[in-house]
């Protein structure tokens, strides 16, 4: 679908959509080559900047002002160029006391990842660390050859547990040649954990001992320090500061991008599905295992034109400065330059497209011990997020269908200077256009309600927007909402809850041919068949026993209409 991203929406019908944020960025600072920003932690209001060559900068909050000298130069060991270089930082949880930061680089006489620890002497004021603390921690071997330079993904994070988290690429190349990912005996393609408080086995580091495959001999042996499998270029990672739900945002390969969602407090041991699967679609399954096997992303986009090309994955937004962004995990394509906001509602997941943010190729996003965002750029600007005020605060807005017709209705808590807002609407086979005009109360402090009708919808997915307009002329667009209108068809799933057979049971005249298709909660199709001249009435027994117990959802296609029932298997 074209507006749509997470699947869940395609099934929603007059979903009420709150108020989100209208994403702005603000310069601060420059630095070039930017991929990774964070605090320390100690309270001393500095943001830490990489710059992929080997440099670490401190933009000075406090002073307002980007400190001349480098926190650590590293631009000697480090081999810089493409998709390699200098790559992330962490710092430890007891940094204020012990000193140390962890970055995860290519090394310039080897090609490999190095995962090492730097000593702050003095941490709380030491702006510039001797690169000569080094202690390299774990390298991680990569493949030769120059189609190997790239997917290195290279951020790393203390998770709330304490231990150090790594995101690793699958190598390089295109499509995973060498199935990396999946192959339980090499770090790459994986999240790693380790232990870098109590090292052991003569090592810099050691396995928490509740790892998921510690001890694992059959029927696969997998190494130690592997967290969860099948990631492809994990392109920033995170942790929400507030649950502790973990966030990876993974590059695709040539048709989707994904985020993949961890909650908090999980066993690890997921398989993500690289490279069998490319977001939630079939990629390369030679030797896979059952799709059952696999964890599928939350969200997802295509590379179409309201899409993009490669993620960058951000952070759930913990701050003060922006209370309508709290909760959302903010993310942006650095190919489009497109924006999304993502936030789990209950067991459901709501996304927000933002394509008009001013700013694009974003390399990275960062947060400061307060929680507020900031995002860089390769070409240098530093920004710190923030939201643009809409012409109107709105509460709500939200579409039912009946008997054909769509009933659209939004309220606003205050507006000021407001003139009226223009409906749009856009179905499967148009671009937003005009439909409707309603003229707004204009200046009020208290809760105004507006309703509109909508006469000529189509059947199937109709979408709607308000174009919120100012009395200068400017305006501001508000979340999207989707209304599906059905026509009346009489068909029925039976047993409905089933364990075993269920039959397709259809009373309508003559048809060409019909579909129907079953997704599960992950909007992964897992039963399928279709008929052409059906007679009727129409019944079809099929088997559902092989499928887990749970909700599905189900299409049927008939002469270009789409209906849909839910069917609960025990």
């Amino acid at each position: 679908m074209r507006h749509f991203y997470v699947l869940f929406c395609l099934l929603v019908c007059g979903r009420t959509i709150s108020a989100q944020p209208d994403l702005n960025l603000t310069q601060i600072a420059s630095v070039s080559n930017a991929v990774d920003i964070t605090g320390a932690g100690d309270g001393s209001g500095r943001l830490f900047i990489v710059n992929q060559s080997g440099l670490i900068r401190i933009f000075d909050q406090n002073a307002n002002m980007l400190l001349a000298t480098p926190f650590l130069d590293i631009t000697g060991p480090v081999l810089f160029g493409g998709e390699r270089g200098l790559l992330g930082l962490t710092f430890h949880p007891n940094y204020e006391i012990n000193g140390y930061f962890y970055v995860n680089y290519i090394d310039e006489a080897t090609g490999d990842t190095h995962i090492s620890r730097f000593t702050a002497t003095s941490p709380a004021s030491n702006d510039a660390v001797d690169p000569a603390t080094e202690l390299v921690i774990l390298t991680i071997d990569q493949p030769s050859g120059a189609s190997f330079t790239n997917h290195k993904a290279g951020d790393l994070n203390f998770g709330p547990d304490g231990f150090l988290y790594i995101a690793v690429g699958d190598g390089g190349s295109g499509g995973d040649p060498d199935n990396r990912a999946q192959d339980p005996q090499d770090l790459l393609g994986k999240m790693l954990r380790i232990d870098v408080d109590n090292p052991t086995g003569g090592k810099n580091y050691g396995i928490p001992a509740s790892n998921p495959f510690v001890g694992t001999q059959s029927p696969t042996d997998y190494l130690d320090e592997i967290w969860a499998l099948g990631v492809r270029n994990p392109w920033r990672f995170s942790f929400d500061r507030v649950t502790g739900d973990m966030y990876i945002a993974d590059v695709g390969q040539g048709s989707w991008e994904e985020v993949d969602f961890q909650a908090a407090g999980a066993a690890g041991g997921v398989n993500y599905g690289w490279r069998c699967y490319e977001g939630n679609h079939t990629f390369n399954t030679a030797g896979c295992l059952p799709m059952g096997n696999y964890t599928f992303p939350v969200f997802e986009y295509d590379h179409g034109a309201n899409g993009g090309q490669s993620i960058t994955g951000g952070f759930v937004y913990r701050g003060t400065a922006v209370p309508s962004l709290v909760g959302w995990y903010v993310m942006s394509d650095y190919v489009s330059g497109n924006f999304w906001l993502l936030r789990k509602n209950g067991a459901a997941w709501e996304s927000d497209f933002q394509p008009d943010v001013p700013a694009s190729n974003i390399t990275t996003f960062g947060e400061d011990d307060a929680g507020e965002l900031y995002a860089g750029r390769l070409s240098g600007p530093i920004y710190r997020v923030t939201a643009s005020p809409l012409p109107v605060e709105l509460l709500s807005f939200t579409g039912t269908s009946k008997q054909g017709r769509v009933h659209l209705y939004w309220s606003t808590a205050t507006e000021q200077n407001t003139s009226h807002f223009e409906i749009e609407r856009s179905t499967e086979n148009t671009d937003f256009e005009q439909i409707g005009q309603v003229t707004a109360t204009g200046e009020s402090a208290t809760e105004q309600r507006y309703t509109y009708e909508d006469l000529r919808a189509v059947p199937g997915e109709n979408v709607y927007r308000l174009k919120m307009v100012d009395r200068d002329g400017s305006f501001k667009y508000s979340p999207i909402v989707s209304v599906e209108v059905r026509e009346p068809v009489d068909w029925t799933l039976s047993p409905n809850p089933a364990s075993g057979k269920v039959s397709l049971l259809l009373d309508k005249g003559a048809l060409s041919a019909l579909r129907l298709s079953m997704t599960n909660v992950q909007g992964n199709e897992v039963l399928a068949f279709e008929e052409s001249a059906p007679a009727f009435p129409y019944s079809k027994e099929f088997s559902v026993a092989d499928l887990p117990a749970g909700v599905y959802f189900c299409r049927l296609d008939m002469d270009g209409k789409s209906e849909f029932r839910r069917l609960v298997i025990r």
